[in-house]
């Protein structure tokens, strides 16, 4: 039989399709949001692939969000892993007040009255549950309800209530969400649910914040203020990100390119390349990102996925995304466990197949010219020249780690840190498994006992040849300027 030249051979382990995809978990991580169907089976979803847990504050109560997080970290103490916690934090949500009926289908070319307020509305009129809308909305601006599904066209302003024509019909419930791609409506984040969350937040001692519906960089400052040294992720779901993404990459920690309400107010026909461009954006910029939203819908009711969502998650990953994520998938799905491997299988298949190895990878950011940056570069360049399977660095607060995962190396890089919260932060890093690892006072004792710990572990092999990473003086922050090229079990001198 003639193997046909677009297709993995057999023995490549490139490929779902063939059943000979690689055991283990993949490079990119897998974040996966806990709810009732998951949460008392967080061990089985870091077998499965998992590296974050999300806790979604749009829902639940605060004795929910603290059993899910000392869920985490009971499984992640008992098997000596670390497992980050990210809590995705509401932000300023926009969404209709109620109905009278509860339930309206709208026709499409129906003129509706719009007006401010919680409601109830009568048949032929919609509430927006939030300010600034009818001073925002003119004439021809689109306004589109239940994340999409319907869409309406302002008609006419009449003072405190406006006319809007149905576009595209549809079934209405109360406090669906609203989406004014056309409007510069001035939103309010963080809001007040957002302070009294994030604070609840930092009480539990999660490792990342998400943060939703950001518009500009000035959202993402406001937020610091308020959780001081806590990553933050900008969530890009708003039109106006767009057109600010420089200024907000510059301000977070990483990008989350959330495809939901971006899905809305991008037209669907451009939200492939919008994906592109966003996570090409990210890597120059030297932050992480994270693709999320229905990436394995279809796995909420069934245990196989759709092709096209195999296809969704080999380009997302394809696309240089650090982290995928899956939202109804694990909070409420009948196949929890399951989407995790799936998703792990795929991106692992993707990484082992040759077109992944052949990405152009990012050049030296002139923006960031300092020791670490090029030694990071460094240690990419000799493990890709030597085709080395380890990166070893040592890390206070996982700068030096981040900036060798921007360049994307083929080897895996072992991050060893005696910080719980640097380790946890860094489980969102592609290409990065993090390890708890003491201080010591001397560089050559560091590197003889990180390597007795990857022997221990088995994750390497006496005589294997790996890059370690480091700074002098140890301990201190910021100091990377070390290189080093080591053959395991040799004797270590650096004098």
């Amino acid at each position: 039989m003639v193997q046909n030249a677009l297709l993995p051979a057999a023995n490549t382990s490139l490929g779902l399709a063939l059943g000979v995809a690689p055991l283990g978990h993949a490079h990119t991580k897998i974040v996966a949001t806990l709810g009732p169907a998951s949460e008392r089976r967080v061990g089985e979803l870091v077998e499965a692939g998992m590296s974050v847990a999300r806790v979604n504050f749009s829902h639940g109560t605060s004795e929910d969000h603290k059993r899910r997080i000392d869920a985490v970290r009971a499984v992640a103490a008992e098997r000596g892993t670390p497992v980050g916690v990210l809590a995705d934090i509401q932000g300023p949500k926009l969404r209709m007040g109620v109905l009278e009926e509860h339930s309206r289908a709208l026709e499409s070319g129906e003129i509706v009255v719009i007006r401010a307020g919680p409601g109830p509305a009568p048949r032929g009129e919609l509430c927006f549950d939030f300010e600034g809308a009818l001073d925002a909305l003119q004439r021809g601006h689109r306004i589109f309800l239940a994340d999409g599904a319907v869409e309406l066209e302002t008609a006419s302003i009449l003072g405190d209530r406006l006319t809007a024509r149905v576009v595209r019909g549809g079934v209405v419930s109360d406090r669906k969400g609203v989406n004014l791609p056309d409007s510069a409506i001035a939103l309010e984040l963080p809001t007040p649910k957002d302070r009294a969350d994030i604070e609840l937040a930092r009480a539990l001692g999660v490792d990342v914040l998400g943060i939703s519906f950001v518009g500009e960089a000035a959202d993402v400052r406001a937020v610091r203020q308020l959780a001081p040294g806590m990553p933050v992720i900008a969530k890009i779901e708003r039109l106006a990100a767009l057109s600010n993404i420089d200024a907000i990459l510059a301000e977070s920690d990483g990008i989350m390119v959330a495809r939901g309400d971006l899905g809305v107010e991008v037209e669907l026909e451009h939200l492939p390349l919008v994906q592109k461009s966003l996570l090409q954006a990210a890597l120059r910029a030297g932050k992480f990102a994270i693709t999320a939203t229905e990436m394995l819908e279809s796995m909420i009711e069934s245990s196989r996925p759709t092709r096209a969502e195999v296809a969704d998650i080999a380009n997302a990953v394809l696309d240089g995304t650090d982290a995928l994520m899956l939202s109804a998938e694990t909070a409420v799905g009948k196949y929890p466990v399951e989407s995790v491997a799936t998703m792990n299988r795929i991106a692992l298949a993707v990484e082992h197949s040759q077109r992944y190895n052949d990405l152009p990878r990012v050049v030296f950011r002139s923006s960031e010219p300092t020791f670490s940056n090029a030694i990071a570069l460094a240690a990419t360049d000799a493990a890709g020249a030597l085709k080395l399977s380890k990166i070893v660095c040592f890390t206070e607060t996982g700068n030096s780690v981040r900036l060798i995962s921007r360049y994307r190396p083929g080897a895996e890089i072992i991050a060893l840190s005696p910080h719980e919260r640097t380790l946890n932060a860094m489980t969102l890093l592609a290409h990065v498994r993090p390890l708890a690892f003491p201080r010591l006072t001397s560089l050559e004792e560091m590197l003889a006992l990180a390597c007795e710990r990857l022997l221990e572990r088995r994750w390497v092999v006496p005589g294997e040849e790996v890059v370690f990473v480091a700074g002098v003086p140890p301990g201190v922050s910021r100091t990377t300027n070390v290189v080093k090229l080591h053959r395991v079990g040799e004797r270590i001198d650096l004098h």
